[in-house]
């Protein structure tokens, strides 16, 4: 443009020279000269038009360019937000000086407390373990990863500390806390060491008395003796078997590979026959026994495992006729669960007239091995039968209930669902 200026500038000078006739070469020179800059200007003002437009067209391509990996880097975030949202481990990321800077909502939820907001709070004030605030600060000052086991309000977290940008890199993130619960492992597994411990104990015991009794049997001559004996070696042999079957029956309803042969029964065959099989037992004992059914309607329909259900029934009548003395009674019961249940429910009950429970023991009765009043077993028991009586009342989406008072009986009960009506 400046070139196209100067010749406009010759042109009117050579114009000039010719109007005031001075000098008629000077302006032919004039003339001359300012058209050929103006034709020089015009040709650089195209070129540097052109170069302009391709500039032009070059810098939209770039910003096209940066729009997609943009869309794309935003696209990547949200995946990774969406991913650490879905998970149920806690992830935590922390700045430099070892403050919350990001809390997916498993982290938050643990986290969260009435009065403290975890976000931009020091860690050690959500997490309060030194262990992992050293870890933390060695992994912003020296790059170190770590994994440690986190208490945190009764629970165990597996944590894995990992470092993501040193001290001379950018980013708001400096440390990132992967914490997985083992809680639930941990007790799974304080159980299994608990119940080989409570088993080699139950079994010790029986074992103790055959062995005692085999030796004792060689020495003993009078027949009445031996029969003694012989009886003890039989009676504790029973309740090794016994031991040994509901220790099996547990095991494969704990682990799953007891699956529940799902079918629709009558409930009230299926109560009579178990009490049908332990009244030679109660009558022995001198107790009476007797079954109601569900308010005198017709055969009730649950959708159940028979034998499974049948099993739970005689492990609650077993246990009545253990703990009630010579002349009381025993009665089971049936009735509907509650309408606002999410499932049509039935409840079966045992109730009898023995010597009831203390407030303090009921919580912890249906555990494995544990017994009340040891002393006053006079069939020495497993430990286990409520437990198995739990298990399967869970494989069948029911729960399991206890009323009883010191000195007034005891009443048993688990829920079984109903059968669809067609």
């Amino acid at each position: 443009m400046r070139t196209v200026g100067i010749g406009v500038v010759a042109l009117l000078l050579g114009v000039g020279l010719f109007a005031a006739d001075v000098s008629v070469a000077g302006g032919v020179v004039a003339l001359v000269s300012g058209a050929a800059l103006c034709a020089l200007g015009g040709y650089l003002g195209r070129r540097g038009l052109a170069e302009l437009r391709e500039q032009t067209v070059e810098q939209g391509l770039a910003v096209e360019g940066l729009q997609e990996t943009l869309s794309e880097r935003t696209a990547e975030r949200d995946q990774l937000q969406r991913a650490l949202a879905s998970t149920g481990d806690l992830v935590i990321a922390l700045d430099r000086d070892a403050r919350i800077s990001y809390l997916n909502p498993a982290a938050e939820l643990t986290l969260r407390s009435a009065d403290r907001e975890p976000m931009g709070a020091p860690l050690l004030e959500a997490v309060e373990d030194p262990d992992l605030y050293d870890a933390v600060r060695l992994a912003i000052e020296e790059g170190t990863p770590a994994v440690l086991v986190v208490l945190r309000a009764e629970r165990r977290f597996r944590t894995v500390v990992a470092p993501v940008s040193s001290i001379a890199e950018s980013g708001p993130w400096s440390v990132v806390l992967a914490m997985h619960d083992l809680s639930d492992l941990y007790e799974a597994e304080i159980a299994r060491r608990d119940f080989f411990i409570n088993a080699s104990h139950e079994l010790r015991t029986p074992l103790a008395s055959i062995s005692a009794a085999a030796e004792t049997l060689e020495a003993v001559s009078k027949p009445t003796d031996s029969e003694r004996f012989r009886s003890i070696i039989q009676s504790e042999a029973e309740r090794m078997s016994q031991l040994v079957e509901e220790m099996l029956a547990l095991a494969r309803l704990e682990s799953g590979l007891t699956e529940p042969q799902m079918e629709v029964v009558g409930m009230e065959s299926l109560l009579a026959d178990a009490v049908e099989s332990i009244r030679p037992q109660a009558e022995r004992e001198g107790l009476s026994l007797r079954y109601a059914g569900l308010n005198g309607d017709p055969e009730t329909m649950i959708m159940a495992d028979p034998e499974l259900v049948e099993r739970a029934v005689l492990n609650l009548l077993h246990n009545a006729v253990k703990f009630t003395d010579e002349g009381g009674s025993i009665e089971v019961l049936s009735e509907l669960g509650d309408v606002s249940d999410p499932a049509p429910m039935v409840w079966i009950r045992v109730r009898d007239t023995g010597i009831g429970i203390e407030p303090a023991e009921q919580g912890r009765i249906f555990q494995r091995f544990y017994r009340i009043d040891r002393a006053r077993q006079s069939g020495g028991g497993t430990g286990l039968g409520l437990a198995v009586v739990r298990h399967i009342a869970e494989v069948h989406g029911g729960a399991v209930s206890l009323e009883s008072a010191p000195g007034q009986g005891s009443t048993f009960g688990f829920s079984v669902p109903l059968a669809q009506q067609g």
